[in-house]
């Protein structure tokens, strides 16, 4: 069997949630030996920046083009009409535009927040979503969903045949997110942060990941704590859909409020490790990798009350209607107060680390791919 996966995105230079699946999956599929004959082509416009020893019958097939847009549609589909694979996997992106009948195709689906929570996106965003979940669903004949949650959305917003989808969830390694206290105390001294003073939320700065509840749920903590407390908020990831609201809502609502931006992936642990909490309101969500890397970190996590974090964290987070403004302000000085809680969420949160794998995620990934 031939079998080609683009991996194009293994190529940007900052990596976000989709672009680390990518990684950690691929990673952990070339542990698993492949059958005799069998290769696996790994489709990229440039090669990545990062290192990757390739095993026996793994190749990069590169892939040049010009154009700063339309390399799926464009170039993968001409190599996939010349050099078709018996089995195409699409991880990451939108099916090419075309692929030959030849090839049987398999795609991960990451969520539908686009037709959950439509606001969320702009018009054209949305459409596009809307057009590649629905060739994802008649054209390959395996869909991976990250989540039962999104297995659930696939069949009942897509209209997809639940026969043809495994749940594939991610997982976090959690030696990834263990740092020593000299790698915390240098990047909390490069970002003049001090450990357990303050509240860290992880991803885009956007309309679906509700960060304007968080800001006003923080001003009332702020309020309610008193002058001179040190508590902060601690934002990093970059800006999004929707970034206009939560610019205008921080410029009344920016007591104790530190925006990072993009944050490199190297700091992250330390960032987790340092935070008094992890607070993530996300409307909606395919998986949610943060509240796992913050769980690994030995951070408590204060969750959205939404099915795919119930289905991650269990009872290992504190979970919050995500639009009550005065539920998120009760939690977020629960865990101000209560070191109690703190300490329950931090020995539950590492069981639910430890209850996924990207070993099992891979073999499962693997049985669907040779199905």
């Amino acid at each position: 069997m031939l079998l080609g996966i683009d991996v194009n995105c293994l190529t940007l230079p900052n990596k976000t949630g989709v672009e680390r699946y990518v990684d950690c999956l691929v990673r952990a599929m070339m542990t698993v030996p492949l059958r005799q004959g069998d290769t696996v082509r790994l489709y990229v416009a440039k090669l990545p920046t990062t290192n990757y020893q390739l095993p026996n019958n793994w190749e990069f097939r590169l892939l040049p083009f010009a154009l700063p847009k339309g390399w799926t549609h464009l170039r993968l589909s001409w190599e996939l009409f010349r050099n078709p694979p018996d089995v195409f996997f699409n991880p990451s992106h939108e099916i090419p535009a075309f692929v030959s009948k030849k090839t049987r195709i398999v795609s991960t689906v990451h969520d539908l927040a686009f037709l959950r929570v439509p606001a969320a996106y702009s018009p054209k965003g949305g459409r596009r979503q809307k057009i590649a979940i629905a060739r994802g669903v008649m054209k390959a004949t395996k869909l991976l969903a990250i989540s039962e949650a999104t297995k659930n959305d696939l069949v009942e917003l897509a209209h997809a045949d639940a026969t043809k989808i495994v749940v594939t969830p991610l997982a976090v390694n959690a030696s990834d997110f263990t740092v020593t206290p000299e790698q915390k105390s240098e990047v909390l001294n490069r970002y003049r942060l001090s450990a357990g003073k303050y509240f860290l939320y992880v991803g885009r700065l956007e309309t679906k990941k509700n960060v304007v509840t968080l800001l006003r749920a923080f001003a009332e903590l702020k309020k309610d704590l008193g002058v001179g407390h040190p508590i902060e908020l601690v934002l990093a990831g970059k800006w999004g859909y929707g970034e206009e609201a939560i610019k205008q809502t921080l410029a009344v609502n920016n007591n104790g409020v530190r925006v990072l931006g993009f944050t490199p992936e190297e700091d992250l642990a330390s960032l987790y490790s340092g935070a008094l909490a992890f607070c993530f309101p996300s409307l909606y969500e395919g998986f949610g990798m943060p509240v796992l890397e913050a769980a690994a970190a030995g951070t408590p996590v204060i969750a959205s009350d939404i099915p795919a974090l119930r289905e991650v964290m269990g009872d290992a987070a504190v979970f919050v209607s995500p639009l009550h403004v005065v539920g998120w302000t009760v939690a977020m000085r629960r865990m101000v107060f209560e070191s109690a809680l703190r300490a329950e969420c931090v020995e539950k949160g590492n069981a639910r680390v430890a209850a996924f794998s990207w070993a099992e995620t891979a073999k499962k990934t693997w049985e669907a791919l040779y199905v």
